[in-house]
């Protein structure tokens, strides 16, 4: 194994591009599948050893295992951090990560436009540990710092945010939230870290969703939160206490989905670009928001923190709910599904999902997303193909 530094697609497609990979016993070229919840020690003195040291050499699958070891190692050298984690989901890797490092009466400050699961989430710190959240209009650094206090502890941002694709500062808001003593989260989960390295921007911590773009394949259900040895120590105490360790099989499946993460993002997001470039064109779109598109309000700062456009495109119609059910139904085989980043490309309507206002009251309509608003994951197939069924969608909303 080389020792030079690699780039991150070399890394993201190399078994063997981490200190657990290198240490491997018989040089299988893929990393191999352990199907089993402990090991055995020799002795007392090894089955101690094996127990201090369970991430890295397995002891009990819960605390850790040497398959998810190699996934979180290149997790973490594709995120420029110190050490990652891997979870059951994303929301195991959101809710463990926020338990903690919040205690009873603390202060939260996050971006008002977040993943639906996590305002709930966000709902139930306040409900249940007396956690005081104050959601703001992140994309004004302005609203972060009128909001910050001294005992606020965490500043939770999500950028590009899900559904809207808010673009946020992150070096700009991490100063902000460091000045004020709190501890900098952001969940890039629609963008990845081929597209952006929040750590490097200022985060302390870089979570995000690894069943979409990092699995890539919509076969795999698996959260990762990434960062500095100390946040991560606190993070794993906290995952073995509660319990939401990643199964080992998809752990593995994960490792084969990061070897074709370069190839994917690259032509996905080739493809997104070329869908912005279409909607922007047509008339009947009120509304487009691709990070990489000069209409996106954040145009600028996309351009600087990322290194795409990324793969996910949202816009909305003139006319609202009813246009956007003529141009679904025009569509010939793009899917709806309610999830995204794999090389399927599929639709959801956000605001008859995850977004409805009964879930989450008047935040809706906080961040501004209009009704019929369409969240599109942009796939891995022909671009021409994909373009040719949003064509048909846009001849019947303009017939």
């Amino acid at each position: 194994m080389p020792t030079i530094a690699l780039s991150p697609d070399t890394v993201a497609v190399h078994p063997w591009a981490s200190p657990s990979g290198r240490a491997r016993a018989h040089r299988t070229l893929n990393a191999p599948l352990y199907l089993t919840t402990q090991w055995e020690g020799a002795d007392l003195p090894e089955l101690a050893e094996l127990f201090m040291k369970s991430p890295d050499r397995g002891f009990y699958t819960r605390f850790g295992h040497p398959t998810t070891r190699i996934a979180e190692e290149k997790i973490a050298q594709l995120e420029g951090a110190e050490d990652s984690l891997l979870f059951a989901s994303g929301m195991a890797a959101i809710s463990t990560s926020l338990l903690a490092v919040l205690s009873s009466g603390d202060h939260v400050v996050a971006h008002h436009a977040l993943f639906g699961q996590t305002l709930q989430f966000f709902d139930y710190l306040a409900t249940a540990m007396g956690v005081q959240v104050t959601f703001v209009d992140a994309t004004d650094p302005m609203n972060v710092s009128r909001a910050l206090r001294s005992d606020t502890r965490v500043l939770y941002l999500e950028t590009p945010s899900n559904p809207i694709i808010d673009i946020l500062d992150i070096e700009a808001l991490a100063l902000l939230g460091h000045t004020a003593g709190a501890l900098v989260i952001v969940d890039t989960t629609f963008a990845g870290p081929l597209v952006q390295l929040p750590l490097a921007l200022g985060a302390d911590v870089s979570l995000q969703s690894a069943s979409k773009s990092l699995a890539g394949h919509a076969d795999v259900l698996a959260g990762c939160v990434a960062g500095s040895s100390e946040i991560i120590a606190r993070v794993r105490r906290m995952r073995n206490l509660t319990g939401p360790s990643l199964d080992p099989h998809a752990s593995w499946l994960l490792l084969r989905g990061l070897q074709t993460l370069p190839l994917r993002i690259r032509a996905q997001s080739e493809t997104a670009a070329r869908v912005a470039g279409q909607l922007g064109a047509a008339a009947i779109v009120s509304l487009l928001r691709y990070p990489w598109h000069d209409s996106h309000p954040g145009h600028a700062i996309a351009r600087r923190q990322m290194r795409c456009g990324g793969t996910m495109v949202s816009f909305a119609f003139h006319g609202g709910s009813a246009t956007t059910r003529r141009f679904v139904d025009a569509l010939e085989w793009i899917p709806l599904a309610s999830s995204l980043g794999s090389v399927f490309t599929t639709l959801e309507v956000p605001d008859e999902l995850d977004f409805a206002p009964e879930e989450i009251g008047e935040r809706a309509a906080a961040f501004a997303m209009p009704p019929g608003f369409i969240r599109l994951s942009v796939g891995a197939e022909s671009a021409d193909d994909v373009l040719a069924d949003l064509a048909r969608g846009l001849a019947a909303v303009r017939a």
